[in-house]
């Protein structure tokens, strides 16, 4: 098809392939990690949410930025117990209180003791201070997150939107992992089967059985499922997570469903986000959705999805019959021995129509005939419903049922970017991304489980981990810009 705007789609081994090989300039030790968490400025906002040392119960020794800069590395350090041996050396400590001395000024560094606090004061901070604070946390850590992600060059407004093949910096990626419960026991009393005695045990009341792998091999993990969102540009620890969420439901209805709901707060905040890459949990229901917002919804087609006819046309004597597959528009032709086979039709242009409540979406078609070529425009990505635009038939003038109402799930057969094509062989593969972020996230867990029980407080883990992501990332674009303008000045 050497017409289709998409491309044609090449085998394995023509693809191309843009990993690279991770170097040791890429590579950030422990101490760098510390040092870029210390030095984040969000953590020093947020602590402006926390009550002050004097407000709220006993009179507390350390003020909230402390606790907070605890939190961030607890992640680096792979727990809290780990995080109070780094800041008991004086020269961490010194660190820290240096680190609060530029952003907070000289007074509020030496009103600091002269020792970090210790595993039990956080514990006790981390549900007294923090966690009833989460929620104003995490609003914080979204909106900042957003304005970090445009001063670093992602979903850049004075970039040219081309719909048919956006570039990795206009792209959201999300998917959700579930790591470990802290704990293996489902009971708090378990009885010994040989003495008869009484154990009792901890039990995380958020853990419950989820599946992962997808709905064809099904792997049945018990813990609690978390969703990440992010953007990033080509190099190693360019990325921003923008959002989490915990999923409560096993289904993977229920993920695909927070996960539509969150990126649609991020397009609010990144107006210039073109699309989201993500993985088989979304179905039609769900790029629905996505559409509507005026977002690509990049993902492949669930495998009970089957060739459904369309229409016929007849736009010249010999008429054009139209099925569905592979998400686009195919033409069903006889070919020499008698059977019919389906030829993908030749896309043209993606076009796409933002009005004031919704985006619509089509595929201008270019339909090869013997007697001459015909354009065809169909709508893709979004089921209509009656409350849509009504539209009307050219030649009788009534009115034309929607999608809904004649049984035709539009957005479930007919993608925006056909997973049969180049363009989509070359975005899907930033799927991966969210990979990454999985990866980095069972690294900073203790022995590869989440180490904080109960929502709520693995909440504020979640958090801190983000957090810690996103110091490293901006830390690194700052050693960027600076070594352009020095290259600059030489110049």
């Amino acid at each position: 098809m050497p017409d289709d705007v998409f491309g044609t789609p090449k085998p394995q081994p023509e693809r191309p392939h843009r990993k690279r090989q991770l170097t040791d300039q890429d590579q950030r030790s422990i101490a760098e990690r510390v040092r870029d968490c210390l030095d984040y400025p969000l953590l020093y906002e947020m602590a402006e949410l926390l009550p002050p040392p004097n407000v709220v119960g006993c009179p507390r020794e350390y003020p909230g930025i402390v606790y907070l800069i605890m939190a961030a590395l607890t992640p680096v350090t792979k727990s809290k117990r780990s995080t109070t041996g780094l800041l008991a050396s004086p020269q961490d400590w010194r660190s820290v209180r240096a680190s609060i001395r530029r952003h907070l000024g000289r007074r509020a560094a030496a009103a600091l003791p002269l020792s970090a606090p210790s595993r039990g004061q956080y514990q006790d901070a981390l549900n007294n201070l923090l966690v009833p604070a989460a929620d104003a946390l995490e609003e914080a850590f979204r909106r900042y997150a957003a304005q970090q992600a445009l001063s670093q060059g992602l979903f850049p407004s004075d970039a040219p939107k081309v719909w048919s093949r956006p570039e990795r910096r206009q792209l959201l990626v999300g998917d959700a992992t579930v790591p470990k419960a802290p704990s293996k026991a489902r009971a708090v009393e378990i009885a010994d089967e040989d003495t008869g005695l009484i154990r009792n045990h901890r039990v995380d009341p958020a853990a419950r059985i989820y599946y992962e792998n997808g709905e064809k091999e099904k792997r049945r993990v018990r813990g609690t499922k978390w969703f990440f969102a992010s953007g990033r540009d080509t190099g190693y620890w360019t990325r921003v997570i923008l959002s989490f969420a915990h999923v409560a439901g096993g289904e993977y209805e229920d993920e695909a469903a927070i996960a539509v709901r969150q990126f649609r707060m991020l397009k609010d905040a990144l107006p210039h986000c073109m699309g989201v890459v993500y993985d088989g949990a979304f179905r039609g229901v769900h790029r629905d959705a996505l559409a509507r917002t005026g977002l690509l919804a990049i993902n492949k087609q669930h495998g009970s999805v089957a060739p459904v006819f369309y229409e016929r046309i007849s736009p010249c004597r010999s008429g054009h019959e139209l099925w569905c597959d592979q998400g686009r528009i195919a033409e069903s032709i006889r070919i020499d021995d008698g059977t019919r086979i389906l030829e993908p039709l030749p896309i043209t242009k993606l076009e796409h129509r933002a009005g004031a409540a919704k985006s619509r979406w089509y595929h201008v078609l270019k339909i090869p005939c013997r007697h001459s070529d015909h354009d065809y425009r169909v709508p893709v990505g979004i089921t209509t419903t009656p409350a849509d635009r009504s539209l009307r038939s050219a030649d009788t003038g009534k009115r034309i049922k929607s999608d809904s109402e004649r049984g035709f799930h539009r957005a479930e057969y007919l993608q925006q970017i056909p997973e049969a094509s180049l363009t989509h062989q070359l975005l899907y593969p930033y799927r991966a991304d969210s990979e990454s972020v999985h990866s980095q996230f069972d690294q900073s867990l203790w022995n590869r489980r989440m180490i904080a029980y109960g929502v709520d407080r693995q909440k504020i883990f979640v958090l801190g981990f983000a957090l810690s992501q996103n110091a490293t990332s901006h830390q690194i674009h700052l050693q960027a810009r600076s070594n352009a303008q020095q290259v600059l000045r030489i110049a």
